[in-house]
């Protein structure tokens, strides 16, 4: 075909872009330049030896089977099998159908058309782009590629076990592996159907119909380390310059056969598992894809009852982090070996470890799983989106009431509107009064936009005693403007009615109190920000122990209450799932940080936006605004706060810890009202109703000048005037009936040199009230509240309207009223201070003793109910035993007896007894992964009879022994049988042990070639020696099990409490003499059930399945061996290298009812003189005593004993009877065996033998 001239040039544009590596946070889609047709018409011969040709541009099935249809030309595979060019089209469009016509329960994403035109490119490149043609015929790589296209037609986008699980009609039709046979039918069908075979002569129909078979079966995961084996076993030539093989083609012929089927399987698998050794952008693309479909796959598994598969739970894993375990255990050894056959293809190698840094850096970016859950909860719809405008502003402005800035600027005004008249007085010039008006109008109109912002935000605020409180007090604020005249009809006057001042001074009093009563209102929101933040119930996360290292003991932080972090997110974890370096939080953060929650899942429909609604609910943030990190720290956990107290939560534990925290908040509000309205009226009675009365020996003095006034004797009353004048300095005198009121007015003059013009000074008597009325620039110059007027007589009745027929003096009383003021001030603040001190102290000691141990107990039941594992802490002994002490004492002792008594198997009995409504102990069970470990103690029933009572004695001390070793090395025990022990070390389902634990695994030497599957699964060549020369040790979960029991074994032997016993006359008659405790132990590891056996009456938390049986004849077997411990092959199959080189396998066994064979360990314990063991680092010591060569000599003859060569088998074993290891349980029973053949092995010797 020949590509349109038109189309050419906007393919080639787009093609350019293809091989650049796109960014991180790059869509792939982003490269797409050309529509599908372009692309399509476009296509040129470097497509196929591109690595990195981007096929997502392929948008349409019409482009994608037009691609196909170029490279099929390209390679000539309608030639290869004498087809036409329309045949062969035809036969890729019925592939296409086979893919797109499918009915599967979940959306395919991975495993569609576009996935086997990026199999088929990939095996294209690997063909002509790194020269692996060479290696094999024309017709090979003709049906490698049609195995390409169809290796994965009509896939439903499950897996094999969920298949088998869910008993789907597939399973019927085909054997194991039931996809791949699937594939390789409907593939064959094809290919028979559209006459590939017909005209090629029967040899080259075989091979082809072989390669084609062979090919699409070993894309199978399941056999990877088998074809990995099976290639190394391959012989190639060296390759010279250019990655062409040196030799001729006639010095080595191409591979035929089976070697031409396992190299061209290798090749197709290499193909179908490489993407994450492209470009990032591509790369990620896939693994979205694919991740999307494993998610797809436990939603339904979930839905249907079944055990999540591993990887399928979409709310536990770590896409990044199966990512980059996937490159490092089972790309990278197949990558090392491609490039050994192709050297052209070592740059993949370098891109798969780029990328697997990357992915490195993102896992260590991930949310945890309550991280995720709460981010999810974030991103669900809000209901705010339905409220009207109106309804969102009144939401928003009760948020914004309520904020700790708009709490603390209320406050300070409220302070300052009550102390605003005593510091205007006591500490501010008169000049300055008008600016101390603006200032309180500024503070007014803060006062009045609280309450009007209330009065419209809070429903709960109108018209309630808050808000008549508020309203009052903000208006009596009016009165302590000086520019604003309030109570003077008549400027720049003072009343003379005694009764009027009298009522003046009561209101300025009532008016200080009411705001003084208003600011004693307002603590309980300052009590809320400052002391309640003490005794803030702290939100622990959750974070899953590693099994990487063993503990001595239990963490002590889990023991102290409130040690968690108070919410999900820290700043540190921002630092963490952000860059380092980021101080700003913007838009494409926040996408970043949703898309991270959902872990490679499809986002929900406005997930994002939902998210952003939130943020922008709690602060004003718009997309094209940043915000400080600190910031959108604090709003997350505003957020989560708001979660965790939906009222609406299933969580009756929930509902039961908010129950709590209102219950606290009620208490201590109701504590601090009465208390300090009991308070606020005893002070007020006792200050500011304190009016002292206005008698003086001023007034005194003037009575007299009243009564000389009218004498005739000038002398004496000039001399009255003068001493009067000296003693009060008075601003002026008025003296009613006087005879020269201008003498009066000479004399004060002289004496006091602030006294008043008499123009500056006049009366008025009005039909309501007598006013003394002073010129402007007194006013200006004194403050008139600080004048003092005196009057005498009090009433008389005046001769006209402007002539008093009283005497007045008019004092200046500033220095007085400012100490007043300040006696005032420091009144004011010692009663808000012990308001303050007083409520703080009141609300702390209610928290202390009544409300903090009520939370901490229902905090104690929520993580029980959450985690019943968790270690719970019991109460302080020395401590007074207070009522609630006491209760909270004895809900410790009770979860520490009921986590003892059920054990970890019972964990989900407690945690949904306590989480629901219903007192259900018998609920389902769940199907888990774990190693279970049995300890049987030998002759238990004779030291039963020799000990009698003290046997449970006896029983405790070695049950202390093996259950601490258990414990020190993250095991746990389940069940103890008298003389047994029932140990168990759960495997998480995510854990690639559980994929090594399903396949099941025959022995070793029953493989097709010798070699652990493991070794090549989980460490690459490199990686295995250097696990073998570094220092450095990271144990499994099998390890620490092994480790246990070793453990076990030397603390037995050295424990003085168990020696004792050896001096005991009961079981030295019994045992001959001489009584050391025997023990046996079994390892294996597989599934089980994990639930509740017996009925309401009495129940039994354990595991139920045939793998926890096996562990129990294991250990019988120990009896056979006479060894004290025997592991099953699939046990030391999960044990790391450094621990496997310590022990040796003893026989192969069919156990009588079992379907396959099972593989005998052991590890040899042989030092008594080991008084301690620690670890792996104590191993070596433990195997002291044995023979140099021992175990490489005995595995010799284990080898040759399972081959079937009995004679070499029986002469190495009995060397290692006679110098290396005498009496040697396993090498005795083997030679008894083979004795009792005669030492020949029967002729259809299986490798191992029945018992």
């Amino acid at each position: 075909m020949v590509p349109s001239p038109r189309k050419v040039s906007a393919f080639r544009a787009m093609r350019a872009k293809s091989h650049v590596v796109t960014p991180i946070d790059t869509d792939v889609d982003a490269l797409v330049g050309a529509t599908s047709a372009d692309v399509a018409k476009g296509v040129r011969q470097e497509d196929f030896r591109n690595w990195n040709f981007n096929v997502f541009v392929l948008e349409t099935p019409p482009a994608q089977l037009e691609f196909v249809r170029a490279l099929s030309i390209h390679f000539n595979l309608h030639d290869a099998f004498h087809l036409t060019e329309a045949e062969m089209d035809l036969f890729l469009a019925d592939v296409q159908k086979g893919y797109d016509h499918v009915v599967t329960p979940v959306a395919r994403q991975y495993h569609t058309f576009l996935h086997a035109v990026d199999v088929m490119q990939s095996v294209a490149v690997f063909l002509r782009g790194y020269n692996g043609s060479q290696y094999i015929q024309p017709i090979s790589a003709a049906a490698l590629l049609i195995a390409a296209l169809c290796h994965d037609i009509g896939h439903i986008g499950l897996t094999n076990q969920y298949l088998v699980n869910s008993g789907h009609a597939l399973t019927l039709e085909y054997r194991s592996p039931i996809l791949e046979s699937m594939h390789t039918a409907k593939a064959m069908a094809l290919i028979k159907r559209h006459g590939f075979l017909k005209d090629l002569d029967i040899q080259d129909s075989y091979h082809i119909s072989k390669t084609i078979a062979r090919c699409i079966l070993y894309t199978d995961v399941s056999i990877h380390s088998e074809l990995l084996r099976k290639v190394r076993t391959l012989s190639f030539p060296s390759h010279g310059p250019g990655g062409c093989r040196a030799s001729s083609s006639s010095s080595f012929p191409p591979l035929i056969d089976e070697a031409s089927y396992v190299y061209c399987g290798f090749l197709l698998h290499a193909a179908d598992i490489c993407n994450p050794a492209k470009d990032w952008a591509l790369a990620t693309k896939w693994t979205n894809l694919i991740m999307s479909e494993f998610f797809e796959q436990g939603a339904l598994e979930r839905k249907g009852g079944f055990v999540v598969s591993a990887f399928r739970n979409a709310d536990q894993i770590n896409t990044a982090e199966i990512q980059a375990n996937f490159v490092r255990l089972m790309l990278q050894p197949t990558l090392v070996l491609l490039s050994d056959l192709l050297p052209l293809a070592a740059p993949l190698l370098h891109i798969a470890e780029v990328n697997r840094l990357r992915w490195d850096a993102e896992a260590k970016q991930a949310l945890n799983p309550v991280q995720v859950e709460l981010v999810r909860e974030l991103a669900r719809p809000l209901s705010l989106r339905s409220l009207t405008p109106y309804q969102k502003w009144l939401d928003r402005m009760h948020k914004w009431l309520l904020s700790r800035y708009v709490v603390a600027l209320v406050f300070l005004a409220s302070l300052y509107a009550t102390l605003v008249n005593s510091v205007r007085l006591a500490f501010v010039p008169h000049a300055a009064d008008n600016v101390v008006g603006c200032v309180t109008l500024v503070v007014l109109f803060i006062l009045v936009a609280d309450v009007c912002i209330s009065t419209c935000a809070v429903k709960k605020y109108r018209w309630s005693l808050q808000f008549w409180l508020d309203v009052i007090s903000s208006t009596t604020l009016l009165a302590e403007i000086p520019f604003v005249n309030l109570d003077r009809s008549v400027p720049y006057s003072q009343s003379l009615s005694g009764s009027s001042h009298l009522v003046g001074l009561l209101t300025s009093k009532l008016f200080r109190g009411v705001r003084l009563l208003r600011m004693i209102a307002l603590f309980k929101t300052f009590k809320e920000i400052v002391v309640r933040r003490m005794y803030k119930p702290r939100r622990c996360v959750a974070a899953a122990r590693t099994a990487d290292q063993p503990k001595a003991h239990p963490p002590d932080d889990d023991n102290v209450e409130g040690r968690g972090a108070p919410f999900t997110f820290t700043l540190d974890d921002f630092k963490r799932i952000f860059a380092a370096d980021t101080l700003k939080i913007t838009l494409q953060h926040i996408d970043q940080f949703v898309r991270q929650a959902y872990r490679g899942q499809p986002l929900p429909p406005l997930a994002i936006k939902n998210f952003c609604n939130r943020v922008a609910h709690a602060r004003a943030f718009r997309s094209n605004r940043e915000l400080p990190l600190a910031t959108f720290h604090k709003i997350l956990c505003e957020l989560e706060a708001d979660y965790d107290n939906d009222v609406q939560a299933d969580n009756k534990i929930s509902q039961l810890s908010l129950s709590a925290s209102r219950l606290g908040e009620k208490v201590a509000d109701a504590t601090i009202r009465y208390v300090m309205f009991l308070l606020l009226a005893l002070l007020t009675i006792l200050t500011e109703l304190n009016i002292q009365p206005n008698l003086s020996s001023n007034l005194y003095g003037l009575q007299s000048l009243h009564r000389h006034a009218t004498d005739t004797d000038a002398s004496y009353f000039a001399m009255s005037l003068q001493h009067y004048a000296k003693e009060t300095q008075p601003l002026y005198v008025y003296l009613a009936g006087a005879a020269n009121a201008s003498v009066v007015n000479s004399v004060m003059a002289r004496r006091s040199a602030a006294y008043l013009h008499p123009s500056d000074v006049t009366f008025l008597n009005t039909t309501t009230d007598c006013f003394v009325i002073y010129a402007p620039h007194v006013a200006a110059r004194y403050r008139l509240e600080a004048l003092r007027v005196l009057l005498y007589p009090t009433a008389c009745t005046w001769t006209s309207t402007t002539t008093p027929c009283q005497s007045i003096a008019i004092l200046d009383a500033s220095a007085s009223s400012q100490d007043e003021a300040l006696q005032e001030f420091i009144q004011t603040l010692i009663v808000l201070a012990c308001f303050v001190a007083g409520g703080a102290i009141l609300t702390v000691d209610v928290y202390k003793r009544v409300i903090v141990p009520v939370d901490r107990m229902v905090s104690m039941t929520q993580q029980l109910a959450l985690n019943p594992c968790k270690s719970v802490t019991i109460g302080n002994d020395e401590s007074p035993m207070y009522e609630i002490a006491l209760l909270q004492n004895t809900l410790s002792k009770v979860a520490r007896l009921l986590q003892i008594g059920y054990g970890s198997a019972g964990a989900a009995i407690i945690s949904k007894n306590m989480m629901g409504a219903e007192f259900d102990p018998i609920i389902p069970g769940k199907r888990v992964h774990a190693i279970f470990g049995l300890c049987d103690i030998r002759r238990f029933t004779d030291i039963t009879e020799c000990l009698q009572e003290q046997v449970m004695v006896f029983t405790n001390a070695i049950g202390g022994i093996v259950h601490y070793a258990a414990h020190h090395f993250n095991g746990h025990a389940n069940r103890n049988v008298g003389d047994a022990f029932l140990l168990v070390w759960d495997i998480s389902e995510d854990s690639p042990d559980v994929a090594v634990i399903n396949q099941a695994k025959p022995p070793a030497h029953l493989a097709v070639k010798p070699g652990s599957d493991v070794d090549f699964l989980f460490f690459d060549e490199e990686g295995s020696k250097k696990m073998k020369q570094s220092t450095v040790w990271i144990a499994t979960v099998a390890d620490n099990a092994l480790m246990a029991f070793l453990k076990t074994m030397v603390d037995v032997d050295n424990s003085p409490r168990l020696q004792s016993y050896s001096q005991n006359k009961s079981l030295l008659d019994r045992f001959d003499g001489s009584f050391q405790v025997r023990m046996g132990y079994g390892l294996h590891v597989g599934w089980a059930i994990d639930g509740a056996i017996g009925s309401k009456h009495k129940i039994d938390a354990t595991y139920l399945s045939s793998d926890v049986n096996m562990a129990s004849t294991l250990e019988t077997m120990t009896k056979v061996y006479h060894v004290p411990l025997i592991m099953s092959h699939s046990f030391f199959n999960l044990l790391s290298p450094p621990l496997q080189q310590f022990c040796r396998c003893v026989d192969c066994v069919l156990f009588d009812g079992a379907e396959k064979p099972t593989s005998l360990y052991t590890c040899d314990y042989v030092n008594p003189t080991v008084k301690q063991f620690r670890g792996i680092m104590d191993l070596p010591d433990l195997q002291l005593g044995l023979a140099a060569g021992f175990l490489a000599v005995y595995d010799a003859a284990v080898d040759a004993y399972l081959r079937g060569d009995w004679p070499a088998a029986a002469a190495v074993l009995r060397n290692i009877l006679t110098t290396m290891k005498p009496n040697d349980g396993p090498a005795e029973v083997l030679l008894a065996f083979m004795e009792s053949h005669d030492f020949k092995a029967p002729a259809d010797w299986p490798g191992y033998r029945k018992l």
